[in-house]
């Protein structure tokens, strides 16, 4: 059918290979039943790696499915080449819980803690999007009877949950703030703490902790080396994308323009 050991033969990390193996997998469900199969909910480093696999399997075709255009996490529906893309099956479903939340301000944590406390794995549930008097949380299609018939209070707020199509997705506003700085070298600890406004030793000392990823993937290694078009992010603290190196200064610094995501 095709060759997954070679497939797989470029990507080192155990836990690129192991998605790699999932994705695949999915791809030989395809051919083998000629049904539609989806993935887990993929973060973009993710789709980056399972994409190009499913571009070398002759005979299928894809679609990624979150909600929304900008969602970070999505699913990647496999299906035989001969369907219709527009015709297959919505492997997600969209709700939204309304609920008393004036008095009690909750958070994406709140709300992926009350998940996930029905035994739901994370990796069958996509963006949670937080908004003053109400959620909604993008999921696979799967756990729709344990949402429906299980999820009836988030941190103790009793909540209403209903399902809603994609039309009615409140989408998030992105907040952005530009940074101009200097830094000493492109290493992950320099330029993360540019960018959030901690103290290089506080930043390595977070990155050894293993609250920083680059890239969407832990980075524990402070001297790991940051290039332009990469993103920061820390725990609970939002992101920082490195957007351009502006030159060099008198000092000798690396001038760079960043920008802030909250």
């Amino acid at each position: 059918m095709f060759d997954e050991d070679k497939l797989l033969n470029h990507l080192h990390r155990e836990e690129d290979r192991r998605l790699g193996s999932h994705v695949l997998d999915k791809c030989e469900q395809v051919l083998k039943y000629h049904k539609t199969q989806a993935t887990d909910f993929l973060n973009p480093y993710q789709i980056e790696i399972a994409v190009p696999l499913i571009e070398q399997v002759a005979e299928i075709n894809f679609k990624k499915e979150g909600g929304y255009h900008r969602a970070e996490r999505k699913r990647l529906v496999i299906f035989p080449e001969y369907l219709f893309p527009d015709l297959i099956e919505k492997q997600i479903k969209i709700y939204q819980l309304d609920g008393n939340f004036a008095f009690q301000k909750l958070t994406h944590r709140d709300f992926l803690g009350a998940l996930m406390g029905l035994g739901l794995q994370r990796k069958m549930i996509g963006d949670i999007l937080v908004h003053s008097d109400s959620a909604q949380i993008i999921v696979a299609a799967e756990i729709q009877d344990i949402i429906e018939l299980k999820l009836d209070k988030v941190h103790q707020v009793p909540v209403e949950v209903k399902e809603i199509d994609e039309s009615e997705i409140i989408k998030p506003v992105k907040h952005e703030k530009e940074i101009l700085t200097t830094v000493a070298s492109m290493r992950l600890d320099s330029v993360a703490s540019s960018g959030f406004g901690d103290s290089r030793n506080k930043m390595s000392r977070d990155i050894e902790n293993e609250k920083v990823k680059l890239n969407w993937k832990i980075e524990s290694d402070p001297a790991a080396e940051v290039e332009i078009g990469d993103l920061i992010s820390v725990r609970g603290r939002g992101r920082v994308k490195v957007e351009e190196q502006r030159g060099i200064s008198n000092k000798g610094r690396i001038k760079l323009t960043l920008k802030r995501l909250t």
